[in-house]
């Protein structure tokens, strides 16, 4: 049976930093809705996807999620609406905005000051002139990693009814939610490779598991994603300890600024499991790394 795929007008190339070639590429196979968020970027669409529809990807700097995206992607205000007038100079049509909320914004109502924020924008575009009808809400649905976190079906409408309240002539409203469909869905396996303390007046143990930052677990940078572990020992006596990756580079440590509360009695051998991991480490796995082979997969 063959997969279905998606139709060219109901794909848009959502990334704001794009090849010419690609531009050139997504427009002869009859994709027409572009992201910018920089007036060379327009430029090079009225080049080489003459015509085409454009949205300008808006800064968050309001952000209350575990895992704030901002300053890489995105324009202020001032940026956004000369934007707009740029596009149309050249000939674009623009849409309307986007913007991405930050990754692991846990309840809906933690939305509300970027919403209330980017929807001033949006406000300041249509006084100018612009019929605006295209919102992109970006990505932000939540996995569980611990913490409480809103329902997928409440939160979802939570988030819309915010939305539909501030940006008045969004007919089309476009959602990313990658994390929140697939973490839940994913486990890895791996092992305990070693246990050890750095002297006697060290506080913490070291746990050093056979998957690290460079095999998959990318996200535990700055210590954001606090994935969540079974081990063979659970339920027995617990205490703090700093866990780290196999690989030889010293930026191979998953948690130290918060270390976990692991079982006192893992050793050497011990199978760990490591929940939610179905979004961001696969894709993450390094190529090799350090002679490492890259996270296998299995689809049960």
């Amino acid at each position: 049976m063959p997969v279905p795929s998606a139709r060219p007008e109901h794909v848009s190339f959502g990334n704001t930093i794009k090849r010419v070639s690609d531009i050139a590429f997504a427009y002869n196979a009859g994709i027409r809705m572009f992201a910018v968020d920089a007036e060379e970027e327009l430029e090079k669409i009225a080049e080489h996807a003459p015509g085409a529809q454009v949205y300008v990807r808006l800064i968050v700097e309001t952000s209350s999620a575990d895992w704030p995206l901002t300053r890489k992607f995105g324009c202020d205000r001032d940026t956004a609406l000369k934007l707009l007038d740029r596009a149309t100079e050249l000939g674009l049509e623009p849409l309307g905005f986007s913007f991405h909320v930050g990754s692991q914004t846990r309840h809906a109502e933690m939305w509300v000051p970027v919403l209330d924020e980017l929807s001033r924008i949006w406000t300041a575009a249509q006084e100018a002139g612009h019929r605006l009808q295209l919102l992109n809400i970006g990505g932000g649905f939540p996995a569980f990693y611990g913490e409480e976190i809103q329902a997928p079906t409440d939160y979802a409408a939570a988030v819309m009814e915010l939305v539909e309240a501030r940006f008045p002539g969004a007919e089309r409203v476009m959602a990313e939610p990658g994390r929140g469909m697939v973490a839940e869905a994913g486990v890895i396996a791996c092992e305990v490779m070693l246990t050890s303390r750095k002297s006697d007046r060290d506080m913490h143990r070291w746990v050093y598991l056979s998957i690290g930052r460079f095999s998959g677990l990318a996200e535990t940078e700055g210590e954001a994603i606090r994935y969540q572990f079974v081990t063979p020992h659970d339920g027995e006596a617990t205490s703090p300890c700093i866990l780290a990756g196999p690989s030889c580079d010293s930026a191979d440590v998953l948690y130290e600024k918060r270390p976990m509360n692991l079982p006192l009695n893992l050793k050497s051998g011990d199978r760990v499991l490591i929940r939610n991991t179905g979004a961001y480490t696969s894709t993450y796995s390094s190529v090799c790394f350090n002679g490492f082979p890259p996270l296998d997969v299995v689809i049960l």
